[in-house]
Order: structure tokens, then sequence, then C-alpha cells
């Protein structure tokens, strides 16, 4: 029986990488972190990261949000999913990630950027229009508001 070593690398990957992406709300704000590190690097996104072996979902999601921005949040469900596949060199996969995106509202904590985040803010809804971001970026916050209203109508 051969042994296969898998690469471990976040570019040019022999499989998908599996992560997660963090919507917070913090009642009439939402948070997004200033990437400091390719893929989108400068581009403001939501938090999140790699799944680690034998980690939950919602496990990965409670660390990278403590690890990237220093705060504890309240998860309540996944909101999305999607694929990222950027093409490199000699036309081989440079990136490949599957990101699950929770809702997850703000509990404790001082907001402060760490890990890989250049900058982390929060934002009023009618800011998005004049950040470097993405349209799946905005479409994700969109939908998180919209289920937050429901979420928040029906604990009422």
């Amino acid at each position: 029986m051969t042994d296969h070593v898998l690469n471990n690398d976040r570019k040019y990957p022999l499989v998908p990488r599996v992560g997660v992406g963090i919507v917070v709300i913090n009642k009439d704000k939402f948070l997004l972190i200033k990437r400091g590190q390719e893929p989108s690097k400068g581009f403001w996104t939501i938090p999140g990261g790699l799944v680690e072996l034998g980690e939950s979902l919602e496990n990965a999601a409670q660390r990278e949000i403590y690890e990237e921005c220093n705060i504890n949040v309240k998860l309540f469900q996944q909101i999305d999913c999607f694929e990222l596949i950027e093409k490199g060199d000699l036309d081989k996969i440079k990136y490949h990630y599957i990101v699950l995106e929770f809702l997850a509202v703000y509990k404790n904590g001082i907001l402060k950027a760490k890990s890989d985040a250049e900058q982390a803010r929060w934002f009023f809804r009618n800011d998005l229009n004049s950040l470097n971001t993405s349209d799946k970026t905005i479409s994700l916050i969109d939908k998180a508001f919209a289920r937050y209203q429901i979420l928040n109508n029906h604990y009422k």
C-alpha cells in the first residue's frame, strides 16, 4: 500500500479546500475585514478561513472569527455555499475553495484586526457601494440581513 501525501498548500492544491465565512451582524451594522493576503488581498470581505482536520464547521467559524477579529459571536445558520476557483500559471488551478457562509450576531469582545486581516470594521449597509468589495460580498450581506430580519421577527 502506498501512502499518499496531500499538498497542504493553499496555492496550487491537489484537492479543494473547505472554508467557512461568517457574516456578523451587530444591530444595524455588519462586519468586514480588509484582506492582508491572497486571494482577494486588499478587498473588503467576510471574515473566515479554512476548516481544520477533525473540526466541525461551527467550531471553525467560531475560531476563525476570533482569530481574525478578536470577537465572539452566536452562530445562527448556514446561509450560503459557494466555490472559488482561480486559475494560475499554465492554466493550473491556483486556488480552489468550497466556502460555507454562516449568519452570526456579535456577542462580545473588542473588534481588532488579527492574523491575516489588515483591518476589521463595522459598516452600515449604505457603505457597501463605496467599498472595494465584490458583488458576491454585497449579495451575501443582503441575504444575511434578510435572514436576520426573519429570525428577529420569529423570536419576538
